[in-house]
């Protein structure tokens, strides 16, 4: 009685015992695989396409549980998986950019939904892909050396125009205020930025001082024949030669230049007392 009474007790708890299904994923670079295996079999297959999302959704019926953990794909063009079983049993398959028709085999027992995957196309390597172009070893050189040679006479070009026109610049600046037309017979260095220039209008050579604060008439010069010396001490400045040699006071220079060094020194010595005095 015993035995019949622990069989009937079994023969219940097997009859009314959930009948689990199973899903398994095969993934490989060539396909990705999802079969469904049931115990007792499913019903009310369906298939739908969300091209809002990009989601193919399976909808099926059937009695048994099924357990199956989200999967998320990187490197795919299938997004992610996932199952939902809440009323009917609902399987979504997310992809990436477009939707991939499956290819879907259904038996009595089993669901096979198969995704062909598309090739991967191997990465080109730019550089070693580049063709590379033929040197001629002796155009390179060639090439370099005419534009060093065109950059350097372009380079002094500009120097050049900007020495005459800064020069132009500044002497128009310096003497502007000064009435009447005349020339610039030379100028002095005394210290850092403070000038000696000796201008010459009609028969005056007026001495003006330059400094960073401004220009003042230091003293001019008047006597015919003090200002003959001076004036026969500075060279005109087209002559390069002699300018150069006047500052440099070579041996050779003559009398009249000596005798306008000579004024010149007394004209400082004379401004250097003026300054003590104060």
């Amino acid at each position: 009685m015993a035995k019949k009474f622990l069989f009937i007790i079994l023969f219940i708890i097997v009859a009314f015992q959930g009948y689990p299904a199973e899903l398994k994923a095969n993934i490989d670079e060539k396909m990705a695989e999802y079969i469904f295996t049931f115990q007792k079999g499913y019903s009310a297959f369906e298939q739908l396409l969300d091209e809002t999302s990009n989601t193919l959704i399976f909808t099926f019926d059937t009695s048994e549980n099924i357990t199956f953990e989200r999967q998320n794909y990187f490197d795919m063009p299938i997004k992610s998986a996932y199952l939902t079983s809440k009323d009917k049993k609902r399987f979504f398959i997310e992809f990436k950019n477009a939707s991939i028709k499956p290819i879907v085999n259904k038996t009595n027992r089993q669901i096979s939904i198969v995704f062909p995957l598309p090739e991967k196309k191997p990465e080109l390597n730019t550089a070693a892909a580049a063709p590379v172009p033929a040197v001629n070893p002796s155009m390179p050189a060639a090439s370099s050396y005419v534009k060093m040679i065109s950059g350097l006479i372009f380079v002094l070009i500009l120097i050049f125009l900007l020495f005459f026109v800064l020069k132009i610049f500044f002497k128009k600046q310096l003497f502007s205020d000064i009435p009447g037309s005349g020339r610039l017979l030379g100028k002095i260095d005394l210290d850092l930025r403070k000038s000696l220039y000796f201008y010459e209008i009609g028969d005056v050579i007026y001495i003006i001082g330059i400094t960073d604060n401004g220009m003042n008439v230091i003293d001019k010069i008047s006597d015919e024949a003090e200002a003959a010396k001076i004036r026969a001490g500075f060279i005109k400045k087209h002559d390069f030669k002699g300018y150069m040699s006047f500052f440099k006071r070579k041996a050779h220079l003559d009398d009249d230049l000596t005798s306008s060094n000579a004024i010149v020194e007394e004209k400082l010595n004379s401004i250097r007392n003026r300054k003590k005095q104060l």
